[in-house]
């Protein structure tokens, strides 16, 4: 649902601005919405996971127009905010959000395997 949410957000925007400048509304309006637009589509094509891929490289973290490699010399912890979703703290204290939902019984397996071998601080 976040997902379908995220990938939706900016095309909405996107028609509100248009429609607020159809309709003459304030150029002040019609701005607001289209730097929210562009920055929320930056967010959901950059930096929300659609998916996570595990292997011995490190975490594979899947966004719409970009993949990124969070290594396991990098990875310090990976925790369950609020009880919901996985976020990995790196070493120098980013975090980065890996899921928004729940993981199946093999995937969490196979991340908690993967991280006792590196010795991966695990609080979920």
């Amino acid at each position: 649902m976040r997902i379908a949410l995220s990938v939706a957000t900016p095309p909405l925007l996107l028609a509100a601005a248009w429609g607020s400048w159809a309709v003459d509304a304030s150029v002040f309006l019609t701005a607001l919405l289209a730097v929210l637009t562009a920055g929320l589509g930056y967010v959901a094509a950059f930096d929300f996971p659609i998916a996570v891929d595990v292997d011995s490289d490190g975490i594979h973290r899947i966004c719409l127009l970009r993949r990124q490699l969070v290594t396991w010399d990098d990875i310090a912890a990976i925790v369950q905010p609020r009880n919901r979703g996985l976020v990995v703290v790196t070493e120098d204290r980013k975090r980065h959000i890996l899921l928004d939902r729940f993981l199946q019984a093999g995937e969490l397996d196979l991340l908690r395997a993967q991280a006792q071998l590196r010795d991966v601080q695990i609080e979920f």
